[in-house]
């Protein structure tokens, strides 16, 4: 239910902003994801600091994740429930 209300949330949020329409997005898989310091690491795709370290706390090791980085430098991750395995965990 949280996972939920996060995606639902941030889908709000890019579809108000209009900068969010020209962003800038990386799909991948979680490799480890620390929501204390907000930091993810994506199975090699390198390591990202996202702007709200909360949208880590669902998020586990072998997740598909969508990385968004907006024109005003924010930084945010989501489920990827376009992937054809989603919540198989």
């Amino acid at each position: 239910m949280k996972k939920n209300l996060l995606f639902l949330s941030f889908a709000g949020l890019l579809l108000v902003s209009g900068t969010a329409l020209a962003a800038e997005t990386l799909n991948g898989v979680v490799a480890r994801a620390d929501p204390n310091t907000g930091e993810l690491e994506i199975v090699g795709g390198g390591r990202v600091q996202v702007t709200d370290p909360r949208l880590l706390r669902n998020l586990a090791p072998g997740e598909h994740v969508i990385v968004t980085r907006n024109n005003n430098g924010t930084i945010g991750v989501q489920e990827d429930s376009s992937y054809a395995g989603a919540g198989d965990y």
